[in-house]
């Protein structure tokens, strides 16, 4: 009887999470001035974009949901100051993604497009979530144009640069 290897690499996920978190703030200080003024607001979303892939490169990650979770939690504690919406968000969007996974193929080309969806679909889920506490205002020409155009727009660039250090160290763990 051939038994799997159980996955192993928990703490080393939370590791490389809890770095990207880290690179997320200091992104978004460092780069403010470029990236965010009065009618330009893309935010740096490298933690989400390892979430996702995390989810699709690693299907033996099991605790991928509670981890996102508690990333969500931390994010919107330490970045946001409203408790609630990446906790919310991050593990429904790790918890399709990791229920599509199996039919999306592996490439970079992909990934990247289900990094498109997946960051276009938590910008309206998080002004969606925002207009219904009464913190955000505003139409959805301004949503489009002020924050999801140069929010892909920084974060294609971001995936870009982020997509094969990612990929490696995932694959790497996934081998151990």
């Amino acid at each position: 009887m051939i038994t799997e290897k159980k996955f192993r690499g928990h703490g080393w996920i939370i590791l490389l999470l809890f770095v990207c978190l880290l690179i997320d703030g200091t992104l978004t200080q460092t780069l403010a001035q470029f990236i965010m003024t009065g009618t330009f607001y893309g935010v740096p979303h490298l933690t989400l974009m390892a979430l996702v892939m995390t989810a699709l490169l690693l299907p033996e990650e099991v605790y991928i949901v509670p981890i996102a979770i508690g990333f969500g939690l931390i994010f919107d504690s330490y970045y946001t100051g409203m408790l609630g919406v990446n906790t919310l968000l991050w593990p429904l969007i790790v918890y399709v993604v990791r229920q599509v996974a199996p039919v999306i193929p592996k490439k970079p080309f992909y990934l990247g497009s289900v990094m498109v969806i997946v960051l276009t679909v938590a910008a309206v889920a998080d002004y969606a979530i925002n207009q219904f506490l009464g913190v955000a205002n505003g139409s959805v020409i301004i949503l489009i144009a002020n924050h999801i155009g140069p929010g892909l727009m920084v974060n294609v660039i971001l995936f870009a640069i982020a997509y094969l250090p990612l990929h490696r160290i995932l694959i790497n763990l996934r081998i151990d």
